[in-house]
């Protein structure tokens, strides 16, 4: 049995930086800024001189670190495969909306 331990960090209405998002999830800067300029990861005011990261980019990266560990995925793709990651769960919240509307007819 193999047991994973994962640190917790609560993001309600904090911000982390660039290089505390780093520290975070593992990545380099250099690769969170690819991310970025391609807008797989999006600062919370991408106006700002000094970009804060929330939660959802937080999540993200942390997809990014384990797709690369485990797939190896090089950068290009890895914009790709965060939109696709968000297309499925646009889908099974629409899912559970239409199960909750219509009980035993939507499996």
């Amino acid at each position: 049995m193999r047991i994973e331990l994962t640190e917790m960090l609560w993001l309600d209405e904090q911000a982390v930086s660039l290089h505390e998002l780093a520290d975070l999830t593992g990545l380099s800067v250099g690769v969170l800024e690819e991310l970025i300029s391609t807008g797989a990861i999006e600062p919370i005011d991408p106006a700002s001189a000094e970009p804060r990261f929330g939660a959802a980019a937080l999540s993200a990266a942390r997809h990014v670190r384990r797709l690369q560990a485990d797939f190896e995925l090089d950068t290009q793709a890895l914009p790709l495969v965060l939109g696709l990651f968000e297309r499925i769960d646009a889908l099974e919240l629409q899912l559970r909306a239409l199960r909750a509307r219509f009980p035993g007819r939507v499996r």
